[in-house]
C-alpha cells in the first residue's frame, strides 16, 4: 500500500465521509416520538374520559356496609377489579358474592359492557378480588363494586358509587 504517512490521509478522509455520511442520513430519518409516562393520579374535576390511568385503589369508591366492604382497584392502566373485604357474618351458610361492573356511556346512555363476579364460600372470610375488565383511556366509562348474598349469583346487589 505506501508508507505509513501516505495512509493517514486516507483514514482521514475515510472517517470524514462516514461522520458526514452519517450526519445527511440522519436528516432524513424520521424522527421518534417520545412517550409520555404514565401519571399515578388523575385530577377528579375532569372529564372521566380524558383522565390518566390510575394504580392501586380508585379513590372514592369504597363503600362499608358493616362487615363487609367494596373497593374498585385499577392496574397497569389497563384493567379494574372489585375488591371485597369479608370481615364476619351472623347468618350461617350462605356464599358472599363479588362483582365488578364497567358501564360505558353511548347513544342509548349508560351500558353494561363488562361484569365479573365471584364467590365467596360461607366461612372465607377475608380479601378477595374479582377478575379483571377492560379500562379504555379516553372513553366515557364507569366502574363500581358489588356485593351480594345467595346460593347462586344474586339478583340483587348492594353498590358503591360509580368512578372511573
Amino acid at each position: 500500500m505506501g508508507t505509513r504517512e501516505n495512509r493517514r490521509p486516507f483514514r482521514a478522509r475515510l472517517l470524514v465521509a462516514m461522520v458526514m455520511a452519517l450526519g445527511v442520513s440522519s436528516l432524513f430519518l424520521p424522527q421518534t416520538a417520545q412517550a409520555a409516562s404514565p401519571s399515578a393520579s388523575f385530577d377528579h374535576s375532569t372529564d372521566a374520559g380524558t383522565m390518566a390511568c390510575y394504580e392501586g385503589l380508585i379513590p372514592g369508591s369504597s363503600q362499608y356496609d358493616g362487615n363487609i366492604s367494596t373497593h374498585v382497584y385499577g392496574s397497569a392502566c389497563t384493567t379494574r377489579w372489585a375488591r371485597i373485604v369479608w370481615d364476619d357474618n351472623n347468618s350461617c351458610c350462605v356464599p358472599l358474592w363479588g362483582k365488578i361492573e364497567r358501564q360505558v356511556n353511548g347513544t342509548y346512555g349508560w351500558q353494561t359492557t363488562h361484569t365479573k363476579t365471584l364467590k365467596i364460600e360461607w366461612g372465607n372470610f377475608g380479601t378477595h378480588n374479582t377478575a379483571t375488565v377492560p379500562w379504555v383511556q379516553y372513553s366515557d366509562q364507569r366502574f363500581r363494586a358489588c356485593w351480594g348474598f345467595g346460593t347462586t349469583t344474586p339478583s340483587t346487589w348492594d353498590c358503591g358509587p360509580f368512578v372511573n
